[in-house]
Order: C-alpha cells, then structure tokens, then sequence
C-alpha cells in the first residue's frame, strides 16, 4: 500500500496505531508488546510519551510537532517516522460578510461566531487557530462554538449557528454539503500570520484554485498536513527500527520514495533503518 493518506477522522489514528502493533509484533524482537492508546492526535499523546504511558504517539499536524519542538515543549522526543497527508487551516465564511481577510474581521459591525476546536491544552488545531486569530488582531471580536471533529463545525457553519468556520477543510468530505447548503467565501490569512507562524518552524501552503468548493483563486494557508509518529528517545533500537522501515515502505509521500519531512530529528535507529531503504532501492535500480 503506497500513496498518500487521505484522512477521514480520527479513525486514521487508529488505523495507523494498529498497523504499527501489527507490524512490530511481526517483525519485531520475539515477546515485544508495544503500547500505543489511540487519543485525539495532539498533546494529549505526547503526555502519554512522557508519562511512560505509550511507547509511540501519532500526532497531528506535524507543522504543530515541529513548532512546538522550537519552544522546547518535546525535548526527550524523537521521530519515527511521517505518514504523509494533505491538510491546510481554511476560514471559511458566508459569502455575504463583507471582509476578505481574517483581519478584516476586526471590523464587523458586531461579535463574528466561529466554530472551530477549542484551544484546550490538547487539540494542535485548537492552539494553532487561536494563535492565529490573536496574531491577526481579532481574537477579542470573536465567540466561539466548539468542536473537535471537522463535521460538526461544518454543520455548525452550514446551520448558521457560524458566521466562519475555521478547521482543516481539506481533508473533510463533509465541507462540500456544508458549501453546498450556504454560499460561501474563503478568507486569507494575513502575511503577518503567515510570517510569524513560518518564523517558528510551521510553513506555509497553497491550496490551489478549485481544490475546494468556490475556490476560484490560490490560497495561501497555514499547512496542516501530516501524522507524525513519535517515541521517546529511549524506545528499544529494534522496535524503532522495525517501526520506521514499516512507515517508509507503507505510507510514502505522494507515492514517491521519499517520506514527508520529519518534523523532529529521528530517532537514531530510525534514521538507520530510513537509509537501509534508501540504500535498498538504490541498489534495486541498478
């Protein structure tokens, strides 16, 4: 199985998680148990790497991992490995507000509504999107409606329970009947936002003209893509090994021999186990 993945919740956590155990258990030293607890892909699984909990945590966006590595959150954590996916952090709103960028919303005539996920402590989207708004100027013109999961935002929106919706609508089918039920625009973030989330280590993507309902125009966007898979610095040389020749051959970026960049540097016997594969389809071509 090649390919990039196309996510569909937080099922692909899961489903990540199992082929992991799988794997290892296959391939790995006799008698390994690896402990790996499915959560909601953000902080909360990186606790668990540092409580002993879990051996190896799946976590979302990798953008938010690599961020969160410059202020020195993760230290003692290292990578296995990336499974690759597309995703971007959309403001979507009703076609009739009259702004164009998130910023402009500081001048609406009163308080704008957006449904996004709460910034709780866990949730990476959370924390990325309130971020967002303060650096944007507009955190104190907004209420809030909460929720973790894209489809009940979208339903929000479509509702008109939501003036925006703010979520990684890339990878969420449910965006298209939520556009579909309202008339909707898309509202560019400000370079200042761009600048100051890239000045951290989280890049900046392009979402094309057309890869959305209504998108008629590029759309610069803060990158949401990719899970990371993390353990701590410790994790037997054997498992990680196992683990990251498992990521590189099964879930490879775009269906290339490349992996997505790690947002952490490996784990050493990872990386060992990334450049024998390397080394394997290289010797393969000749």
């Amino acid at each position: 199985m090649t390919g990039e993945f196309e996510p569909e919740g937080h099922g692909d956590l899961r489903g990540i998680s199992v082929h992991l155990r799988q794997e290892v258990r296959r391939l790995g030293p006799k008698g390994t148990r690896l402990r790996i607890r499915v959560g909601r892909g953000g902080l909360d699984e990186t606790a668990r790497l540092f409580s002993g909990e879990t051996d190896i945590a799946v976590v979302t966006p990798a953008a938010a991992v690599r961020l969160l590595h410059q202020f020195g959150d993760l230290q003692g954590l290292v990578a296995l490995g990336v499974v690759a996916r597309r995703g971007g952090l959309i403001a979507a709103a009703d076609a009739g507000l009259a702004h164009d960028t998130v910023s402009e919303l500081v001048a609406a005539p009163s308080r704008i509504t957006v449904a996004t996920p709460a910034d709780d402590g866990v949730s990476l989207v959370g924390f990325a999107v309130r971020r967002a708004l303060r650096i944007a100027g507009v955190d104190a013109q907004v209420t809030y409606v909460h929720d973790e999961q894209p489809a009940t935002c979208c339903e929000r929106f479509a509702s008109g329970e939501a003036d925006v919706v703010i979520h990684d609508l890339l990878s969420t089918p449910d965006w298209t009947a939520a556009s579909e039920a309202r008339s909707v625009k898309y509202l560019a973030w400000d370079a200042r936002v761009l600048h100051g989330f890239a000045s951290q280590g989280w890049p900046t993507r392009v979402v094309p003209a057309g890869r959305l309902p209504l998108l008629d125009a590029d759309l610069p966007t803060l990158d949401c893509s990719d899970f990371a898979v993390l353990c701590r610095e410790d994790l037997d040389d054997d498992v990680a090994r196992v683990t990251a020749r498992f990521l590189a051959r099964t879930y490879r970026s775009a269906g290339t021999a490349a992996t997505a960049p790690s947002p952490l540097p490996l784990h050493p016997a990872a990386a060992r186990g990334h450049a024998d594969l390397v080394a394997d389809a290289t010797l393969g071509s000749r």
